[in-house]
């Protein structure tokens, strides 16, 4: 029933407003569990793996409550990024390892525009994640919390199935690179409320290696 973009922001704000809502009336047990804390921001030095409705909340959020001065500078961080990822072999993003161009003094500058998966990942261990962030072998899928985990991602596959059902764009992409092609073409937008792809092939998470 969405014709217009202000529309699918309100549609998607209710999804992800839903995805919140199951983490905070998880039960207490595997929420006591949970390491992550402000400041914590060893997950937000991985590669990023997104759908194109996810890539639109964050640059609806972006436009909204940045400045100029802000909105000029996450869009040269963007493409910095964008650049990076393009030169990477096939594998090494998932192997990679840097700051997201949002995280701005150990936070996430778009928190509440943040995509699904970074709503979605919670660790047991602060430590292991640390050391995940510096060895990419360390295996950090042990500090998963799995009640918490199976509970976020059942909201997380069914915002996601809603979109595809309706014929949307259900490529999986690099969520910096995406985002940079948001903020700098407005046509991508409207490719994707007609159904079609909505950014070029190179922003593809499988163009360099997803991150799974």
């Amino acid at each position: 029933k969405v014709r217009s973009p202000p529309e699918m922001m309100t549609a998607l704000r209710w999804g992800l407003d839903e995805l919140d809502r199951a983490y905070a009336e998880t039960p207490a047990r595997p929420l006591a569990t949970v390491a992550c804390r402000s400041g914590c921001a060893s997950c937000c030095h991985v590669p990023v793996d997104v759908q194109a409705h996810e890539v639109f909340f964050a640059a609806d959020h972006i436009q909204v409550h940045f400045s100029p001065a802000a909105l000029t500078a996450v869009i040269a961080r963007l493409a910095r990024h964008r650049a990076r990822i393009a030169g990477y072999a096939a594998g090494e993003r998932a192997r990679s390892r840097k700051p997201c161009a949002l995280l701005r003094a150990g936070a996430c500058s778009i928190y509440e525009g943040r995509p699904e998966t970074c709503r979605s990942h919670h660790s047991s261990d602060a430590a292991l994640c640390a050391a995940n962030e510096a060895d990419a072998s360390v295996n950090v899928t042990k500090a998963y919390i799995p009640a918490l985990r199976a509970r976020m991602f059942a909201v997380m596959m069914g915002i996601d199935e809603a979109m595809e059902a309706c014929g949307y764009d259900e490529r999986c992409y690099d969520f910096g690179s995406a985002l940079h092609e948001a903020l700098t073409n407005s046509r991508c937008l409207m490719r994707w409320l007609r159904r079609q792809p909505a950014f070029p092939d190179s922003c593809l998470a499988s163009a360099r290696g997803g991150a799974g």
